[in-house]
Parts: structure tokens; sequence; C-alpha cells
């Protein structure tokens, strides 16, 4: 309790402008960072919308939580320590210098405040202590910085006491080191290789995952052919009855961005071509606005 108490003092005192925009949450950018990838030292890290390039500091490692909008570095040298990481719009650091001073109230009787603020060029830091009625475990120790070029990244660390300097100087060298670049927005499936993911791959629906009903199966080859177990649920259920049982063929897919036409031409019958509507939403896979999976095909060579 007392531990998740101090980290919520911590975190309150950036909370609120200070998120990454979903924008940080997409795949298919380099670097970009991606949600529930762990980061090792050294791996390289991006955040276009706040103009962002890092690395993991050396004795750590890093991770955007899903269904979170804050990046946490974890110490893996086996003591406790985390470092959690904001973008926010560009602020005067003067006037954030005295606004940490102040403190925020994170209950009615307690509140957190930066104790020896101190303004270096771009780059403002500080140690911060908890006052009031309630005072965390004495052995933690809270550490911030905020660097700004068009746009601020917050660093904010939390450590025991025996590695709180270690902790305070990772979080320092981490925001020293990156580079801040003009902040933009960026498609997050801008020049997505859609061949390249659908290639090898399995698409199906959830519900042949979890012992339901059988779906259409269908097995998107390298080499551009497939091979397919169609029934009347999935991505065909609403297609022509003729479809049906196994059947094999070549495909295709235009696309462009997050949304792309996959044709697939049957070998036999002459029957016309099968076209779906491919798109992504939030991450997730939709075809024929159905939600599906793309996973390692076994019927490709």
């Amino acid at each position: 309790m007392q531990l998740l108490m101090i980290r919520s003092f911590a975190l309150a005192i950036f909370l609120g402008a200070m998120t990454f925009s979903q924008v940080l949450l997409a795949q298919n950018l380099k670097n970009r960072v991606k949600p529930g990838k762990m980061y090792n030292a050294g791996d390289s890290i991006y955040a276009p919308r706040y103009g962002l390039s890092a690395k993991i500091p050396q004795g750590w490692v890093g991770v955007l939580p899903r269904e979170t909008e804050v990046f946490l570095l974890n110490s893996s040298s086996g003591t406790f320590g985390e470092i959690f990481v904001f973008g926010r719009e560009k602020v005067d650091l003067t006037q954030l210098a005295e606004s940490w001073k102040a403190g925020v109230d994170v209950s009615e009787t307690v509140r957190l405040r930066a104790t020896d603020p101190t303004i270096e060029g771009d780059l403002l830091y500080s140690h911060a202590e908890a006052v009031g009625n309630y005072l965390p475990p004495k052995n933690y120790r809270a550490f911030a910085a905020t660097r700004c070029g068009e746009a601020c990244i917050t660093v904010l660390a939390i450590s025991e006491e025996g590695n709180a300097e270690l902790t305070s100087q990772a979080a320092l060298e981490m925001l020293k080191t990156a580079i801040l670049s003009t902040p933009k927005e960026v498609d997050p499936y801008e020049g997505f290789d859609w061949q390249g993911f659908l290639s090898g791959k399995l698409l199906i629906s959830y519900e042949g995952f979890i012992g339901g009903a059988q779906q259409t199966k269908v097995n998107l080859c390298e080499g551009g052919t497939f091979q397919a177990q169609i029934s009347k649920k999935g991505m065909m259920k609403d297609s022509n009855p003729d479809y049906k049982g196994g059947m094999k063929g070549t495909w295709a897919v235009e696309g462009k961005a997050a949304e792309a036409t996959l044709t697939l031409t049957f070998d036999k019958d002459k029957k016309a071509p099968f076209v779906a509507q491919l798109k992504f939403v939030n991450e997730e896979l939709y075809v024929n606005g159905e939600r599906h999976y793309a996973s390692q095909s076994e019927k490709c060579d």
C-alpha cells in the first residue's frame, strides 16, 4: 500500500496535460514506441508527436504498458527503481519551477513538492518530497526533470534510498542525451507493407480460436498462392454460396495506410474472385467489418 501511494504521489505532479498521444501507440514506424513491447538497454525509442528520440539507459528495461499512455522504465539490477516518461506541450521552465516548488495536493492532507528545482539551459530538474499527515516510507526517493525543445519531455524517477543516486542519474542522462526534433503528427500506418504483413499468414476470425463453429480459414502464402477452408462464418459469411469447402488459387492485396483490398482468385470452376476489405482499427485487424487475426500459417511451405 505504501509503495502504491508514493507512486501515486509522484505521478500526480505531472499528470494531466503530460500524456502521450495515441499516435505514439501505433506500429509500423521504425523505433516508434509500441504497446507491450519490451525495450532493453541500448534500444532506441521514438515519439513523433513530441519529437523525442532516446535510448534506454544501461541497467534498465522499458515498456509502454497496454491501456496506458505513460512509458515506464524498470531497473534490471534487482533493486527497486522506476522511471516514468511523459510528453507535453512546450512550457516556460521558470514558471514550471515555481509550480513544482508550490507543489500539488494529492489528497486533502498531503502535498507533493519539489525541494530544489534547478534550471540549466533547456533543462529543469529537482528532487521531490511529500508533506502532510501521511509521509511515504523514508527509504524511497523521488526525482524529476523536464527538458524542452519545441515540446517538453519529463522523466520522473522513484527508487529506494540505496540506489536513488543511480536512478536519478539514469533518468537525467536519458533526458540529456535524447534528441528533441520538430514534433509531427504521423499516420500510424503510413507506408504500411500489406503484402509483407499478410504473406505467410493464416486469416481467421476470433471465434475459430476458442472452439466455436468452423470459421473460414485462409492461408496466404508468400508466393502469392492461397489455400482456404471456406464456411459461412468468418470473412465469407455473406459471400456467394458457391464458395465452400477446400479451395485454392492466388491472392493479391492493394493497400494504402490502414486500409486495403484483398482479392482471392480461384483456380477452378471459373468462380468470380472474392474481394475483402481490410482495415486496422486501434491496431486490430478487421476483414469486411469483422475482427480477424493474422497468425503464422502452418499450411505454407
